[in-house]
């Protein structure tokens, strides 16, 4: 609690100027994933600054880090939570139109590589593929 009192957990310092966040970015940025959109929900100024401070990709190619808000957009409350904010924001997906879409915490440390689940996911038969 301590450490999320003035900031949104992704937004927590980890390793001097790295905060959680930049381990879900970094993962998606080495696997060549580089239009990725952040849903902020709790306290979500100093990730905003974070991010928009540190992931710039060349929007002449089209990449983008970019963050979006709780807006209220499918009715009178503020996210619910992750799942939430995903459904609250597909309007996101219609707009993009991308192949694929990926969905991670940002809140977590660890090292993946995004390529190989997704390539997993295309060899299987399964409609969602889910990473734990």
């Amino acid at each position: 609690m301590p450490l999320t009192l003035d900031r949104a957990k992704p937004a927590v310092p980890f390793g001097g100027q790295y905060r959680l966040v930049d381990f879900a970015l970094s993962n998606l940025a080495n696997g060549g994933f580089l239009k990725i959109v952040v849903l902020t929900q709790y306290k979500s100024h100093s990730l905003d600054l974070h991010i928009s401070r540190t992931w710039r990709m060349s929007t002449l190619l089209g990449d983008y880090v970019t963050t979006v808000p709780a807006q209220m957009r499918r009715g009178r409350q503020w996210f619910e939570g992750s799942a939430d904010a995903v459904f609250q924001n597909l309007n996101i997906v219609g707009d993009e139109r991308p192949d694929y879409i990926c969905v991670f915490g940002a809140d977590h440390i660890y090292r993946m590589d995004p390529r190989q689940m997704l390539e997993q996911h295309l060899g299987g038969s399964a409609g969602v593929t889910v990473a734990a």
